[in-house]
């Protein structure tokens, strides 16, 4: 039986080294975001203007970075994978070096992006449709100024060779929204997580309510918010919330009275009855709150983060009280 032996990473897995490879990719990510921001403005202003949600490289703290530090004997060219991922509201910065564990059944997969979006990708909690940018570097250029690894990396070379890919980002995401928006019920909540302007993965939660009154309400707010009408969103997913509150209780067999089913009631109702915490009153409360605000709103900002928090209101609520199978 043959001994295992270990993997060759040409040291490029000894803390400095990574710290530099780290370093030299947040270097690059500045410049890229500052030539989409460029080519945006000089040639798709109108669109900017008009809506910049579906430009998902626009703003640093909408955006992670996952660099993998690959060993030689992964495809005995690549050193690095980088994925620039898209992360609304949430900023990540990491470094991983692939482990003969990670590599396990690295030939069961047909290629190297598969195993990356297959595999790699969600084990780090993100899904293959985040991905703006995937950037490589290989053990042959370890010594160039162009290499991740070089202590004199050159941005400008860098920036050179992924010209091309800033215009396709950009061409691809105004193709990708313009589809989405031809599309009657443009935003399907069951399949959030495949679009760029995704909030939170619905899918669990809607196959844990399995209504189809709660679906067809989710799936009508959702189409609203994806068409920056907020107002709507908000005042749709009061009913949604309305529709689990009664949900709730009917799971723990508490009749409702004629009259009953509006949110205000149902809050009193689960609160009443010792099903949710206080805590969760008070989440729902400020929900309430909001929906009922939300005519007398702003436009804008203000409203689509009430959305937001209306979302995980009921999110949150849902898994927390609603009974599994």
């Amino acid at each position: 039986m043959s001994q295992k032996r270990d993997l060759d990473y040409k040291g490029l897995d000894a803390p400095k080294k990574l710290e530099l490879c780290l370093k030299n990719v947040l270097s690059t990510e500045v410049r890229l975001r500052q030539t989409y921001i460029e080519r945006l403005e000089t040639f798709n202003k109108e669109s900017l203007q008009q809506n910049p949600e579906p430009f998902r490289f626009f703003k640093k703290e909408n955006c992670s970075v996952l660099v993998f530090i690959l060993p030689y004997e992964f495809n005995f060219s690549t050193s690095c994978r980088v994925f620039f991922l898209s992360t609304p509201g949430k900023r990540r910065e990491k470094i991983y070096t692939l482990t003969q564990h990670d590599l396990r059944d690295l030939d069961t997969y047909v290629g190297d992006s598969t195993f990356f979006y297959n595999k790699m990708l969600p084990i780090h909690n993100y899904h293959k449709s985040q991905t703006i940018l995937s950037l490589v570097d290989h053990y042959d250029t370890l010594s160039f100024e162009g290499s991740y690894f070089s202590r004199s990396f050159s941005v400008d070379r860098r920036i050179r060779l992924h010209m091309n890919d800033i215009i396709s980002i950009i061409k691809e995401e105004i193709e990708s929204f313009q589809e989405n928006s031809n599309t009657p019920l443009s935003y399907f909540a069951k399949d959030a997580y495949k679009f760029p302007f995704s909030l939170l993965d619905l899918k669990p939660l809607i196959e844990l309510v399995n209504s189809e009154d709660f679906t067809y309400q989710l799936d009508q707010a959702m189409a609203a918010y994806h068409q920056n009408l907020f107002l709507p969103c908000a005042a749709t997913l009061g009913v949604v919330l309305e529709t689990l509150c009664i949900k709730i209780l009917e799971d723990h067999d508490i009749k409702l009275k004629t009259g009953d089913t509006q949110l205000s009631k149902l809050k009193e109702k689960l609160s009443s009855e010792k099903i949710i915490t206080r805590r969760d009153n008070a989440r729902l409360d400020v929900a309430y709150k909001m929906r009922n605000l939300a005519s007398h709103s702003n436009p804008g900002v203000t409203l689509k983060e009430d959305c937001h928090f209306m979302l995980n209101v009921i999110n949150t609520i849902a898994f927390q009280y609603l009974k599994r199978d």
